[in-house]
Formats: C-alpha cells, sequence, structure tokens
C-alpha cells in the first residue's frame, strides 16, 4: 500500500495487488491483523475492507506470520484443538483455552500432522502450563502421541461422524433412536449416556446381528 497525497486531512492510499484506492485508510500492522483475526473472530473479508486492501493481501499477512503464542495468566488449562481450512493449502491450527476461550497457540499450515500439534503442547508445556486434558477431533495417532496427558475427542465430532453414517433420517427405528440418542451427548454425563446406550442395544441386538450376518454373505464371493 502506498501514499499518493492529501486530500484535506485524509490521506489517499494505493493498494499495491490490486491498484484500488482509498481514502482514510487505516496503515495495516500485520500482528494487528493477526490478532484482529484470531481473538477478535473477523473474517478475512471483514478485515480487508477495515484495512482497505484485497482478501489476496490480508491472506499473505496471515501467512506470514506462521506463529503466534501467549503468555496467559491462566496457567492450569484445558485445551481445545483443531485446524479450519481455506481451500486445500491454507490452514490455521489452533489451540485454546477451552473453559476461558483464549487462544494460547496457533499456526499457518498447508496439512494438519501430529507433529504440529505435538508441537504445539510442547510450546505450551515449555511455558509453565499445565495441560490437565486435551480434547480433539479425533485425528488417528494423536491421543498415542500425547500420552500421559488424557485426551477426549470433541463431541461434536463424534455426532459427526455417527450422523454421516445413519444420514439425518434414518429408515429403521433402532438408526432413528440412536440418532436421537447421539444428538443429546452434550447434554449429558457419562453414566446417563453409557446406560442410555446398554438399552438401546439390549433392545435392538437382533437388527444389529441380523444386519452384521447379512453384511457377511455379501462379502462371499460366489464360485
Amino acid at each position: 500500500m502506498v501514499k499518493n497525497g492529501v486530500r484535506g486531512r485524509k490521506q489517499l492510499y494505493k493498494c499495491k495487488d490490486c491498484g484500488r484506492q482509498f481514502l482514510g485508510g487505516r496503515r495495516r500492522d500485520k500482528s494487528q491483523v493477526i490478532t484482529d483475526y484470531v481473538d477478535g473472530k473477523q473474517t478475512i473479508e471483514q478485515l480487508a475492507v477495515k484495512y482497505g486492501v484485497n482478501e489476496r493481501t490480508i491472506r499473505r499477512d496471515l501467512e506470514g506470520m506462521r506463529y503466534v503464542h501467549k503468555i496467559a495468566r491462566n496457567k492450569d488449562v484445558t485445551i481445545q484443538m483443531d485446524t479450519t481450512y481455506w481451500g486445500r493449502n491454507f490452514g490455521l491450527m489452533v489451540i485454546r483455552d477451552a473453559l476461558r476461550g483464549n487462544v494460547l497457540w496457533h499456526k499457518y499450515v498447508r496439512h494438519e500432522t501430529i507433529a504440529q500439534y505435538v508441537e504445539g503442547v510442547d510450546w505450551l508445556k515449555s511455558n509453565g502450563f499445565r495441560i490437565r486434558g486435551i480434547v480433539i477431533d479425533g485425528m488417528k495417532g494423536l491421543p498415542q502421541a500425547l500420552k500421559p496427558i488424557r485426551v477426549q475427542m470433541c463431541q461434536f465430532h463424534q455426532m459427526l461422524i455417527v450422523r454421516r453414517y445413519l444420514t439425518q433420517d434414518p429408515d429403521l427405528e433402532a438408526s432413528q433412536e440412536l440418532l436421537n440418542l447421539i444428538n443429546i451427548i452434550t447434554r449429558t454425563d457419562k453414566e446417563s449416556l453409557i446406560g442410555a446406550f446398554d438399552d438401546w442395544y439390549e433392545k435392538y441386538k437382533d437388527v444389529i446381528n441380523e444386519r452384521i450376518h447379512d453384511k457377511r454373505i455379501k462379502r462371499v464371493t460366489p464360485p
């Protein structure tokens, strides 16, 4: 962005990327852009409007700042970890305090890996954080890599997995009741959920065994 001149008290700026000119724009501080994006929960589109540049410029600002680390006052934490993607090769990996909602560490990645999550957890440990538990999205191998810290799969991701297999409108009564059961997972406790699931299994175990038997028959290759 370059300054072309002054009109009254407002300055005229021009974006080097798109050639767009605008009055009274705010100079971009890349550290402030990242803070607005992560802590202020502003979208790339909103930041482009705020700073008077195109979205590609904001995206480049974010890519240029590979890490953000924050030393928080509260050192005893349960953390949540996940990665959000924009396109195939641009993702934001975030570790946040599950109780207070503060972002403690994040990194821009092309693809999420176990090593990158472990990197973030190790950084927290090295800066005095005492991690009581971790909530993850179910990435295979991640719980083992994070031992001995207690790990739980995100309940929302659990719901999505079950819905993927059952669909949103299953035909079988057994599937309908299982879907209703999984939909209350965030509003019940562990013991109640296990008890309800055991009751569901006892009620429909014949249906389950029958469907398993049918699948085995279909897998047999005809002579």
